[in-house]
Parts: structure tokens; sequence; C-alpha cells
């Protein structure tokens, strides 16, 4: 399984922040009112980064042996969540800064500036999805992936 990269999770972000700040800015210079985002983004981006990170360590104690009962496919099933939660995170964290800068064009607006902070909350939210994958993600690498240079092991 190659590693993933960071070049590419920031991309993914970019891409995505542009295309959320461009939606938003035609949606308010039609007139339309921008939408609230939910704190709950923070929260169950948070929890589920606890989860990916819970299910590494335990990766981490099977690879040292301290954890014989763990199987070698959800090890590798834990390395792929943990590379689908940084794809999440930042395309979570992409949408919402483009979204919150969008909105905060108007800061002088009172509730147009509650809805920039609560997309700016949601932004931190997707970084801690992708801070808690990629340790995920570290966790479950393979010794012999540093070895092999074309980034693919053998299962």
């Amino acid at each position: 399984m190659t590693p993933l990269s960071r070049t590419r999770l920031v991309v993914l972000a970019s891409v995505m922040g542009l295309v959320a700040w461009a939606i938003a800015r035609m949606a308010v210079a039609s007139g339309s009112t921008p939408l609230a985002v939910p704190w709950t983004v923070l929260v169950v981006a948070g929890l589920v980064g606890v989860l990916v990170l819970w299910l590494g360590w335990a990766v981490r104690q099977y690879r040292r042996g301290k954890n014989p009962g763990l199987s070698g496919l959800r090890a590798a099933r834990t390395a792929v969540l943990a590379q689908a939660c940084a794809y999440t995170g930042s395309i979570i964290a992409g949408a919402f800064a483009g979204y919150g800068l969008a909105i905060a064009l108007e800061w002088s607006h009172a509730p147009r500036r509650e809805v920039a902070i609560s997309a700016f909350v949601a932004v931190l939210g997707g970084l801690v999805l992708v801070a808690a994958a990629l340790i995920a993600e570290h966790w479950c690498k393979d010794s012999r992936d540093d070895d092999n240079e074309g980034g693919s092991a053998p299962a």
C-alpha cells in the first residue's frame, strides 16, 4: 500500500476550497442567505479521529508483538480507513475554509460573521481528522515500506 501524499491532501483541500468559495460567492451575490454550519461537524470529526487513533494504536501494539489476537487483515483495513479519513478531513477542511472565506468578506454583517465563524470551527474538525489519520497511518506502516522505494510492500 502506498503511503499518503501530503501534497495530494493539500491539493485536494485547495481545490475543494476554491469550488466552495466560488459557489458561496455566487450564492451570496444572488441574494441567498448563507446557511450556518452545524457545530456537530467538529464533534463528529473529532470522534472519528479518536476512533481512527484507537484502531491505529491497536495495530501499533500488534506490530510490536503486544496484541497477537489482531489479524493482519484488520491491520490493513485500519490503514485504509486512516487514508480514507485523511482524504475526508482534507475535503472537509478545504470546503468549509472556502465557504467561510467567501462569507467572511462581509464580516461587518453580524449574522454572516457567525456563519463564517461556524465554518472556521468546522475547518478545525477537518484538520483534527487529517492529523489523527496521519498518525494512525504512521502507526500502521510496515517497516518494509521504508526499505521499498516503489512504496508497494508485499501484503
